[in-house]
């Protein structure tokens, strides 16, 4: 089942809203956070009508559990790629407010 996607995506001074598309630049306060980000935009980008498939939300979920991060940034990426893939999970926005707020810039 295809879910609707919300980017999480900052602007350089607030955290900006939560969006289906187009995806835009993104700020973040350290690199792990800045490729999950990228990824996260990448994969709206390539996304039809802001809806991922269960293909691409399973890639993205392999990429985003890929990343070298640590600590809190570690624990959000991994709950954000987990509710991606997560059958039981219809609305992505709590996984992208917490995702803003420990990586927002």
């Amino acid at each position: 089942m295809p879910k609707i996607f919300s980017a999480a995506l900052l602007t350089a001074s607030a955290v900006g809203s939560l969006l289906l598309l187009p995806a835009a630049p993104a700020y973040a306060q350290s690199e792990a956070c800045g490729r999950a980000i990228d990824a996260i935009n990448a994969a709206i980008d390539a996304s039809p009508n802001g809806t991922l498939e269960k293909n691409t939300a399973k890639a993205l979920n392999r990429t985003l559990l890929s990343i070298d991060a640590t600590g809190a940034e570690k624990d959000v990426i991994a709950a954000y790629a987990n509710a991606l893939v997560d059958e039981n999970i219809t609305d992505l926005d709590p996984a992208t407010d917490e995702l803003n707020r420990v990586c927002g810039g």
